[in-house]
């Protein structure tokens, strides 16, 4: 594995919280896509992790309850805004967005996921799964985000693969 992931971690969070990302999860053949604005990169039980929120609601956690592996590719920032805008307001239940999206996607280097040409991308295995508990979170966060009660599942990754976009 490519091993300077961690020294674009703070690359990694400014693109995040500028241009979001797309989480890419599979079931049988079926790829689906999800705009994510959420995430943390460091170290969980000694190894390398991505963790990432998903609620309940979402086509994609659906997905992500069978599976245990999921990429997480992020783009240049003002890359590929107008896809990120699809996968974030149309759901891979009624929609395929690879196809909508006209994305090249790549095999994944050690896990089934394919990866987005063009972006930076996090291959990972799901270690633990932790569905947020309403009662422990802070009034005034559950107030700015989940007033209509769909919580998130925060979905811990081991990256066992790490591929810069100009490696593609």
């Amino acid at each position: 594995m490519n091993n300077n992931f961690f020294n674009d971690s703070a690359d990694f969070l400014n693109r995040l919280h500028k241009s979001k990302a797309f989480l890419v999860t599979k079931s049988n053949e079926h790829v689906n896509l999800m705009q994510i604005g959420w995430g943390y990169i460091g170290y969980m039980w000694k190894k390398p992790s991505l963790i990432i929120a998903v609620r309940h609601s979402r086509h994609s956690y659906e997905i992500l309850k069978n599976s245990d592996e999921f990429t997480v590719c992020i783009p240049k920032v003002g890359e590929f805004e107008e896809q990120l805008k699809i996968c974030g307001t149309k759901s891979g239940r009624n929609y395929d967005k690879v196809k909508e999206c006209s994305l090249e996607m790549a095999e994944g280097e050690k896990i089934s996921v394919p990866h987005i040409k063009g972006c930076d991308s996090y291959e990972c295995r799901v270690m633990y799964r932790q569905s947020i508990d309403s009662e422990l979170l802070a009034k005034d966060i559950h107030e700015m985000s989940y007033r209509n009660n769909d919580y998130h599942v925060m979905i811990y990754g081991e990256i066992v693969a790490f591929r810069k976009y100009d490696e593609d």
